[in-house]
């Protein structure tokens, strides 16, 4: 890559910003590495992940109309209007495509094949590219305004042309780019979300400039919307998303992706910067590989949740700009059980493509936001691609994940995270995402529970602006059945073994108000919760345990007077809830059958077991043990052997004896 920044220097101090730069930039983002010559060997690890990319867009490629400048797909239509849903149906497949047109050329029998498919698929979506930016076309996508969705996915149609330039850009006559450059500034004066969106004006500007395309004050304009993104960074390359208030996968897939695109493709023009971005990636990535569970899966947490493996986006990328210092043999097989663990999941609707979901169909999931090509993001997880089969990536010797090597609990600080591996799965414990009001109209159940596990997930509650649902969280439940959850949150302790945040239960119009200061210590598949709650009304408080999820609606329920539990009918996997102290009564939230509407977002039915305090006032104490797995011994219930003023001591017929110290921590009789 020094090579290539050289080069690019050169010919632009040569040429300007005109077609010399133009071709500059299409060096630059080339592979990087040779093409392999005939007859040379791919990595069949490489291959996989070409043919996976290849079997996405056949059903799309299925669905090309020619003339047409957007995708037929089925699915539930966003709150952003037809003609944004329109751009996405070909913005987000373009960026599938581009990974995949880019990749090394298929060998052998298949080469033949491979090849018409390629030059298919790169033609129609350049025919669509000059069909969709024409202002006055019968198929125009129309200009930007705004705050609005085109620009999103007009900054994703800029990487895609830069992944892809040979195939995607260099064939359009210079009358059909300047059509899609002038479409493309439409948004260069737009209003911007205060969150990761100023990526897409950045990257807009930035394509424009390198083309031949700039205009005075565009350097000053990305240079302010950078100042207002590296506002939101808290340390090592974690970010606040702006008016969102929370830390979820937006780190990964837009934070540390996009900067690291800008790095790549415009670092030259900012070298400090260039390398600020790159180092918060380094930092990042070596918290965020603890997310990846022994199957690959990483915890469904946070908005956007479709996306599946958009997850992998800043992997890939990171080894291909040299800043990941994992060992390539395990990056590489987290990438690829990550993109299998979904793939191998029912997560199509009915025309073969990618659907609204999680592990299977489930449009009830979907954000305001969220059209029926949205879950096609997850081409960003195809970053390896990048990747030619030449780099020792697809080579290196596999190396377990650090969920394979045991129990472990590992702290983000910056994020008020902790995430922790219990029996090959990953647990994210949050202490520190706001729910926000700007959250609630996408589900305040995202953010606003103490664990989110995998092989577990956990339910919804719609409308997502008032309700909460209550697995895994303690709410509010007031006399006429509405259900209040977490919102302010603010991380007061975060170690390996135990975390603490102060928090609030309520609801502004009527000042309901309940502080909470919460501690959660863990040992094995069991967390120990202590909620110290001080009510400034009588109300009620549930504290659920994990949602059991279940793909038939049957399961064995045991409720004995210490504790509530539910299996799946193969004793597969277990749901556990032991309450120690403060509770009066217990309940289940299920469902067992098509009466009502499905919650859960990995199964269609579920069972989740419920300590209730059924007249909470003044200050008070709740104390419980919750618990999933699927070792029945394990799930046997705790013996709490004492309890005084700042310690506990617990016995466990499996896990033997476990010891609490904490000055919060009360003495029950």
């Amino acid at each position: 890559m020094q090579l290539a920044r050289r080069q690019f220097l050169k010919m632009a101090a040569l040429a300007g910003a005109g077609a010399s730069l133009s071709r500059s930039l299409a060096a630059l983002t080339a592979p990087a590495g040779p093409t392999p010559s005939a007859g040379a060997a791919v990595p069949d690890t490489y291959r996989h992940w070409q043919a996976q990319a290849r079997a996405l867009l056949e059903p799309l490629a299925a669905l090309f109309v020619p003339g047409r400048a957007s995708l037929e797909l089925h699915g539930p239509a966003s709150a952003n209007g037809p003609q944004a849903d329109r751009l996405e149906s070909f913005a987000r497949p373009l960026l599938l495509a581009a990974h995949y047109l880019q990749s090394a050329p298929e060998t052998g029998a298949a080469a033949d094949t491979a090849n018409a498919f390629r030059q298919r698929v790169a033609e129609w979506f350049r025919t669509a590219l000059v069909a969709g930016s024409a202002p006055d076309g019968p198929e125009s996508w129309g200009p930007d305004a705004n705050y609005h969705q085109l620009h999103v996915e007009m900054g994703l149609v800029c990487l895609a042309l830069q992944i892809a330039p040979a195939q995607l850009w260099q064939p359009l006559t210079r009358a059909e780019q300047a059509q899609v450059a002038r479409w493309l500034a439409s948004a260069r004066r737009s209003g911007y979300v205060d969150n990761n969106h100023y990526f897409m004006g950045i990257h807009i500007i930035e394509f424009l400039r390198a083309h031949g395309y700039g205009e005075a004050g565009d350097e000053i304009v990305v240079d302010d919307y950078f100042d207002r993104l590296e506002h939101l960074h808290r340390g090592d390359g974690w970010f606040t998303d702006g008016i969102n208030q929370a830390y979820d996968y937006y780190n990964a897939y837009a934070f540390n992706f996009y900067g690291l695109w800008w790095a790549r493709l415009y670092g030259q023009r900012n070298p400090a910067r260039a390398a600020r971005w790159r180092e918060w990636s380094r930092r990042f990535t070596a918290h965020y590989e603890h997310f990846f569970a022994a199957s690959g899966e990483h915890p469904a947490f946070g908005r956007s949740i479709t996306y599946r493996f958009n997850s992998l986006a800043p992997f890939g990328l990171g080894v291909l700009e040299d800043c990941c210092d994992l060992p390539l043999g395990r990056v590489r097989r987290l990438c690829t059980r990550n993109l299998d663990f979904f793939l191998q999941h029912p997560i199509y609707q009915d025309q073969g493509c990618l659907a609204v979901g999680w592990l299977d169909r489930f449009d009830a999931s979907a954000e305001l936001y969220t059209g029926a090509a949205s879950p096609y993001w997850a081409a960003k997880g195809f970053s390896p691609l990048l990747l030619p089969p030449s780099h020792p990536f697809w080579t290196a010797s596999e190396e377990p994940l650090l969920s394979e090597r045991g129990d472990h609990a590992h702290v983000i600080k910056p994020a008020a995270l902790v995430v922790r591996s219990v029996d090959g799965e990953v647990e994210l414990l949050n202490a520190g995402s706001q729910v926000s009001h700007v959250n609630l109209r996408y589900g305040a159940w995202k953010w606003s529970k103490t664990a989110y596990r995998t092989g577990t997930s956990f339910t919804c509650a719609f409308p997502a602006p008032t309700n909460w649902s209550p697995d895994s969280a303690l709410t509010l439940q007031l006399a006429d059945g509405r259900v209040f959850g977490r919102h302010s949150t603010v991380a007061t302790e975060l170690v390996d073994d135990h975390l603490a945040y102060r928090w609030a239960l309520g609801y502004a119009p009527e000042q309901i108000n309940v502080g909470v200061d919460t501690l959660v210590w863990w040992r094995a598949g069991w967390l120990l919760q202590l909620h110290c709650f001080d009510a400034r009304q009588p109300i009620a408080l549930r504290l659920g345990g994990y949602a059991l999820p279940l793909r038939e609606p049957r399961c064995e329920r045991t409720h004995t007077s210490r504790i509530l539990s539910a299996w799946t009918t193969d004793r597969a996997r277990g749901s556990v809830l032991q309450p120690l102290h403060g509770f009066d009564d217990e309940a289940w939230d299920v469902r067992l059958d098509d009466t009502s509407p499905r919650s859960h977002l990995a199964t269609p039915y579920h069972a989740t077991p419920l300590a209730v305090r059924r007249r909470a006032e003044n200050a008070g104490v709740l104390a419980a043990l919750t618990w999933t797995g699927t070792d029945p011994a394990q799930a046997a219930a705790w013996s709490l052997v004492t309890a005084r003023d700042g310690a506990w001591e617990l016995e466990h017929p499996q896990l033997g004896s476990w010891s609490l110290r904490h000055s919060q921590l009360p003495a029950l009789a």
